[in-house]
């Protein structure tokens, strides 16, 4: 622990990030944010307005000029270079992250390190953008298939994962010669605003990068509906996720979501069992839970169910809990806010009232060290059935619900009954098993004996209510650019 770096974090007053200088919001209003972990103030931001989102907005605009002009390969090298200085600056925004958000210093640091790798893989995707040729109904006629980037680009990001989840879409925007104006939670909005300075200050043109806070009914709204914004791209719950796609509708901007998710994971009788439940343990705890792609929902085959109650309670049990900040190696540290002890706490009270067994947890841990703070013990639940609020509703928060099942068949009709589809995970040594599983399930991604969802060379998408376009991979790239057919005859 640099404690000399923390006590140089605390108590900062932070503005808006237009063009390479810190702005306080026009009007002057700030807002406070809270520790986690124990409930004090920690720093203030710029509460911004219409007019801040504006001001931003036209200074991104001036980047786009700019940035837009450069060759893909420019901007490689620029982006390569930006991100190694980020790097030499992950200690300072990986505490920044594990004062706002909670998350363990170790896991916070590892998020600003793996963010910088997505932009460069981003950044060599931009170089393989390539347009095509066509043939023609007759000779002396060329037909060309080009790409080109959309222009500003409004960019909202969550607090569960408050780096990464603005790499994804600062990656390629970047790379293909956008410019961005970056809105951040009001729960998590110092390690992204640390993040975009840093880039600035690596080398990306300071008028690319912008970064406003603020209210999302007020700064979203603004950055979603203004004309010089031509895509907007977000992270967050279904309901909002809906609602901005209505906000958007009538500009006909590009849009892209990653919304909610509800995830099953499905443990064969043939499975391994340790591995299950280490996957188990590591989807459905890490981060508290608070990640779209936890497993939410298990459902073990009843001729292994007590073996893999017993290894998934032993994994929970070992789990160490703590200020993420002051202790950056335990596993867990406080929930991002006190909502999400509430939601945990009230689905395990729903889940037990209709005949659900606790296995472990299922309170907040003993303790003056975490009566002050958002803190909830890793949880199981057994007996679980679809009544229960927990297999239904999104819990975020680190809470495991298990249900048996007999035949596969079933087990694939409960982990489909839902309105989300982002992730679902099986368990199976079986070939055949895999592939009708993975066909089967009703998610934008199966992982088979594995955790590893999130790729950067693999599409992100959700079904169902789970999102709407892509995230990672090449095929995120073309999110951001606008498609032109170029016809000669005559030459």
């Amino acid at each position: 622990m640099n404690t000399e770096l923390i006590q140089s974090l605390l108590g900062l007053q932070w503005g808006n990030f237009i063009g390479g200088q810190s702005l306080p919001a026009a009007d002057g209003q700030t807002l406070t944010l809270f520790s986690p972990a124990n409930g004090e103030p920690i720093a203030t931001i710029a509460k911004s307005s219409a007019e801040d989102v504006g001001y931003a907005v036209e200074t991104a605009q001036r980047g786009f000029q700019e940035w837009s002009k450069l060759t893909a390969y420019q901007r490689e090298a620029i982006l390569k270079k930006a991100t190694a200085h980020v790097r030499t600056q992950a200690d300072r925004i990986g505490y920044l992250m594990a004062l706002e958000q909670g998350k363990p210093f170790a896991q916070s640091r590892s998020e600003v390190i793996g963010s910088c790798d997505t932009i460069d893989y981003f950044a060599a995707e931009g170089v393989r953008v390539e347009g095509y040729v066509n043939q023609t109904e007759k000779n002396g006629v060329f037909s060309m298939v080009k790409y080109f980037p959309v222009g500003v680009c409004g960019l909202i990001t969550p607090w569960n994962y408050p780096v990464s989840l603005l790499s994804w879409k600062l990656g390629p925007a970047l790379a293909v010669g956008c410019s961005v104006v970056v809105k951040p939670t009001t729960v998590t909005p110092l390690s992204p605003m640390a993040f975009c300075r840093a880039l600035v200050e690596g080398g990306v043109p300071a008028n690319v990068v912008n970064v406003v806070t603020g209210q999302g009914s007020t700064v979203g709204n603004a950055l979603a509906q203004h004309p010089l914004v031509k895509k907007v791209a977000m992270t967050g719950s279904t309901d909002t996720g809906k609602k901005l796609m209505q906000t958007v509708a009538p500009y006909l901007k590009k849009i892209s979501l990653e919304l909610g998710g509800q995830c099953p994971a499905i443990i064969c009788a043939d499975a391994d069992v340790k591995n299950a439940a280490t996957v188990v343990a590591y989807k459905g705890f890490r981060n508290m839970g608070q990640s779209c792609s936890s497993v939410n929902r298990v459902y073990v085959h009843a001729s292994i169910h007590d073996e893999f109650v017993a290894e998934l309670k032993k994994l929970a049990e070992k789990l160490t809990i703590g200020d993420g900040l002051t202790d950056g190696n335990v596993d867990l540290g406080p929930m991002a806010t006190a909502d999400g002890v509430a939601t945990s706490q009230a689905h395990v009270t729903d889940a037990i009232a209709k005949g659900a067994t606790l296995i472990t947890g299922g309170q907040r841990p003993d303790g003056e060290a975490f009566a002050k703070g958002n803190y909830f013990l890793p949880t199981i639940l057994d007996h679980c059935n679809a009544s229960m609020k927990v297999m239904q509703e999104e819990t975020f928060g680190c809470v495991v619900p298990i249900e048996t099942f007999t035949t596969l068949d079933e087990a694939v009709q409960k982990a489909n009954d839902t309105h989300y589809g982002l992730v679902a995970y099986a368990f199976t040594k079986d070939f055949k098993t895999t592939m009708l599983l993975g066909e089967q399930l009703e998610a934008g991604t199966v992982c088979i004996n594995s955790g590893a969802v999130n790729t950067n060379y693999a599409p992100y998408a959700g079904w169902k209510d789970s999102g709407y376009g892509v995230e990672l991979s090449r095929n995120a790239v073309f999110e951001y650019l606008d498609t032109k057919h170029i016809k000669v005859e005559g030459l």
